[in-house]
């Protein structure tokens, strides 16, 4: 605090002067009250008289004191800055100085006091200017102990600093308004949230604060806050200066001082970020609820356009979106990147489908990739004002705030694009994009089971017939490395890029055969099967570099492939739906040292094979079918001596021995319920 603020003169007279009965009058009026002690200076400020109340007060008896300027009582720092002169300079030109400060105790302890300083006029006058020395005899000094009551303040400012930092630290907004709706207090918190300086907020109503739609509500809740004393939670939308509405849940009670209400106060909270997990998770269960509708269709569809039209319906249909557009890619990934092109569409026109390749492979100017080529699913959001022409066109034409372009793929191999429109402009956050990135994948495998399926049941398949020498081909290069002939026996698909070789290898040394698969970067397992004179059965685990990866991605047949001398000599059937070209420009694409030898139709003879693989098909599951190939390929079967165990079985399709025996039980009596005819 400071050390001197000045306060108007007191012109009282003091009769007497010091050293006679004054001093006894000086006696008087210090026994008047404990926490007071009164003392003379002279002239120059050094003490002269010093009764039993000072000494009571400040610990100097008078022996000590007396004749010590009154700067003795002053700490060092207040000492060297001149103050104690200046409050004696300042009552001689006003009359008197008041001031508050620490002043030294005679056993070096502090206190904090209230003193009063006035001068004493040579008439008797005290506490009036005084305009020449010779008029000045000496000074009065009047001082109370206000230690404890600073003491207190202090740490009452230190607990209303601390509550304030707390309270200035809260991203919540706090207020209090009286009960006639005026705002009383408020944190800065509110200040920036509102938009408004303190200026404007005092005294205004709280529904100022409160967008219109929410408003009824919100003045329910305060007329019960203060005619009932319920504590209330309630939701509405802070309106602030400048338009914007914010999301805020409000927690307020009744302000009551002794049975008298005095107003109401509270804590609002903004819940942007809750409202908008909220908003995600509705648009997750929609969108999840869609994808099952369309799961319980496609699993039985028996063309891929009936798989087009039925997914765009149900987008087009759901309350969450606008419409739906799916497109074939056609192309390789050859530099040139895919085509696509719209063949079914749903809450759209033709001609809004058309441009919606645009999204499937964004301009130039456009911020986006071709969802095609990274296989990702692509957002465009706020579209009715982006900045790009023709996706705002679009967007204000089809009336669409969001669009989504999902990849269809199987086996790694772009089968086309699904592209879904929303009318909210912040839609397909990175959860929603992960679901229907996940939905594309089932779109595309549900294409290639189908088109597996109708290669099984079809009276006629296209038969492709290839030759390669491309050494990018793991068994193209073991034959031309080993000079050796190499066929292979079966194809067993693990995963998308993950593919089981049963092969068998003539006319090579099962020891050099081993040592050339473990040095096959692509080959990262493998198993000698059985080995017998010239001829070696083996099993590997291959990634990615073979024609395999290419032919699952359409559903296509590897009927045989021999490899003699690092020459491949490979036939492929495959469904007529199929796109011929394509599927060629795929295989050629992906090794160019390849040639197609002939193409042509091939009549399937009508027997029972056919309809019989089609009953034993439609009885297992994926996991029953690949533990009975795999046990089949694997020399499970073999008699008197198993080629492979059941553990090694298990180990090489990633499951329990345990699981393994089950799915082949199963598998097994499938099998034989169909061939005995108990199928149904």
């Amino acid at each position: 605090m400071s050390e001197e603020p000045p306060t108007e003169p007191n012109h009282a007279l003091v009769s007497g002067n010091p050293g006679s009965d004054f001093d006894l009058e000086l006696g008087e009026l210090s026994a008047l009250t404990s926490d007071c002690a009164i003392a003379l200076f002279d002239a120059d400020g050094c003490v002269s008289v010093w009764n039993a109340g000072a000494r009571r007060l400040t610990g100097y008896d008078a022996e000590t004191i007396v004749g010590n300027h009154y700067r003795t009582i002053f700490p060092a720092d207040a000492r060297d800055d001149g103050r104690p002169d200046r409050l004696l300079e300042h009552a001689r030109a006003e009359g008197t100085v008041e001031a508050d400060g620490w002043r030294l105790g005679g056993d070096d302890s502090r206190l904090w006091v209230r003193e009063t300083v006035a001068t004493i006029h040579a008439d008797g006058a005290v506490g009036v200017p005084v305009d020449a020395t010779a008029d000045l005899t000496g000074y009065v000094w009047v001082v109370r102990d206000r230690t404890d009551d600073h003491e207190r303040a202090q740490r009452l400012r230190s607990e209303t600093a601390f509550t304030e930092s707390i309270l200035e630290a809260q991203p919540d907004i706090l207020y209090a308004f009286d009960t006639e709706g005026s705002l009383i207090e408020w944190n800065e918190q509110f200040e920036r949230v509102s938009g408004y300086d303190a200026a404007e907020l005092e005294g205004v109503d709280p529904l100022t604060f409160i967008a219109p739609e929410d408003r009824d509500h919100i003045a329910e809740a305060i007329d019960r806050i203060l005619e009932e004393g319920a504590r209330v939670t309630a939701e509405g939308r802070v309106l602030t200066k400048d338009g914007r509405r914010i999301p805020y849940e409000f927690n307020s009670a009744r302000i009551v001082d002794d049975g008298d209400v005095l107003g109401f106060t509270g804590v609002g909270r903004d819940i942007s970020d809750r409202r908008a997990r909220e908003r995600e998770l509705e648009r997750l269960e929609r969108l999840n609820a869609v994808i099952r509708t369309i799961d319980e269709t496609i699993v039985t569809a028996d063309s891929r356009e009936e798989i087009e039209t039925v997914i765009v319906e149900k987008f087009a249909a759901a309350d969450a979106y606008r419409f739906g557009v799916i497109g074939r890619a056609s192309g390789v990934a050859t530099g040139e990147g895919y085509s696509w092109e719209p063949t079914s569409w749903a809450g759209i026109d033709a001609t809004g489908a058309e441009k919606c390749a645009s999204f499937v492979d964004p301009p130039a100017d456009a911020d986006g990739e071709p969802a095609l080529e990274t296989q990702t699913v692509q957002r465009y959001r706020d579209l009715r004002d982006h900045p790009h022409d023709e996706w705002r066109r679009h967007a204000r034409e089809h009336d669409h705030g969001a669009v989504a372009v999902v990849p269809i793929t199987a086996s790694e191999q772009p089968l086309g694009a699904l592209v879904i429109g929303t009318d909210e402009p912040s839609a397909f956050p990175d959860r929603e994009r992960e679901v229907l990135r996940e939905f594309g994948g089932t779109i595309g495998h549900a294409i290639n089971t189908m088109a597996v399926r109708r290669l099984l049941y079809q009276d006629t398949v296209v038969e492709l017939e290839f030759e390669s020498t491309d050494r990018g081909d793991a068994c193209i290069r073991l034959s031309d490395y080993l000079d050796c002939e190499l066929s292979v026996d079966h194809v067993l698909p693990l995963t998308g890029q993950v593919f089981v070789y049963y092969v068998t290898v003539s006319n090579a040394d099962p020891s050099r055969v081993r040592e050339a698969v473990r040095d096959d970067e692509a080959i990262t397992d493998h198993r000698l099967i059985d080995a017998d004179d010239d001829e070696s059965y083996w099993e590997c685990v291959v990634h990615n570099a073979t024609i395999a990866e290419a032919v699952a991605g359409y559903g296509a047949r590897l009927q045989s492939k021999t490899v003699r001398d690092g020459v491949a000599e490979l036939t492929i059937h495959l469904s007529s739906d199929v796109a011929l070209s394509e599927f060629v420009d795929t295989i050629l694409a992906a090794y160019p040292d390849s040639k197609l030898r002939s193409k042509r139709t091939v009549e399937r003879p009508v027997e029972t094979h056919g309809d019989f693989r089609r009953t034993v098909e439609s009885l297992l599951t994926d996991k029953q079918r690949t533990a009975l190939e795999a046990a089949y390929h694997g020399g499970y079967f073999e008699w008197p001596t198993r080629d492979s165990d059941a553990g090694e079985i298990a180990d090489r399709l990633g499951i329990a021995r345990q699981t393994f025996h089950q799915h082949l039980r199963v598998a097994q009596a499938k099998l034989l319920s169909a061939y005995f005819g108990e199928a149904e």
